[in-house]
């Protein structure tokens, strides 16, 4: 693995992308912090996931883990999200950086999505909201690609269903990392300007199929 940046440059520059431009508690778009991001996609590269690979970003909003993937010598890069509007931030961002070349955004709502992948980063919805909401990502993630790297909110329960289900569906789980995450106040419902959560970070392989 040759990583074209130094995994605290690459936190720098994600941190100055712009967010959601109008985020919805409904759709649970919480941006993945800068920190996390970095440490996500340089992971991945470490592996030799992203390098010369086809990396698809599922539920992409500003589009940080597709651009850090760029930045790190994926050979493409699609970005997917259903919220046109963040998609013209994440065109922006990527602009910012110079990667826009190398990656394209696609307005799409996941279900509907028909690729192949070597890697699938996400910042799935943590199911806050609307209970499971991460489960379609986790299908299409392990449908379109060979190995995911996948962010969900840390609960004990929450890491029983997500083996379980990951395994029904042919992946094999080959680390699950916790992390702390800040978030910024960017929903009307919040009363402090910063929350730290706490988040798993996984690494799934999709199984080889025998006959």
């Amino acid at each position: 693995m040759s990583a074209l940046l130094p995994r605290k440059q690459l936190g720098i520059l994600l941190s100055q992308l712009k967010g959601f431009p109008d985020p919805s508690p409904n759709m649970e778009q919480y941006e993945v912090s800068d920190e996390v991001a970095a440490t996500i996609v340089f992971t991945a590269a470490t592996y030799g996931d992203i390098e010369d690979r086809t990396v698809y970003d599922l539920g992409c909003g500003p589009g940080r883990l597709a651009i850090g993937a760029a930045l790190l010598g994926a050979s493409k890069v699609v970005g997917v999200d259903i919220d046109s509007k963040v998609l013209n931030v994440a065109k922006q961002n990527a602009v910012q950086v110079g990667v826009q070349e190398r990656i394209e955004f696609v307005a799409q709502a996941i279900e509907t999505l028909s690729a192949k992948a070597d890697t699938v980063l996400m910042n799935a919805p943590f199911g806050v909201q609307r209970v499971h909401a991460d489960q379609p990502f986790l299908q299409k993630a392990l449908e379109i690609g060979k190995v995911v790297y996948s962010l969900h909110k840390t609960s004990e329960g929450g890491r029983k269903f997500i083996t379980r289900f990951v395994s029904n569906l042919g992946g094999r789980i080959s680390f699950v990392q916790e992390m702390s995450m800040a978030l910024p106040a960017t929903m009307n419902f919040h009363e402090k300007k910063r929350y730290t959560i706490q988040v798993d970070f996984y690494r799934i392989e999709k199984q080889e199929e025998t006959v």
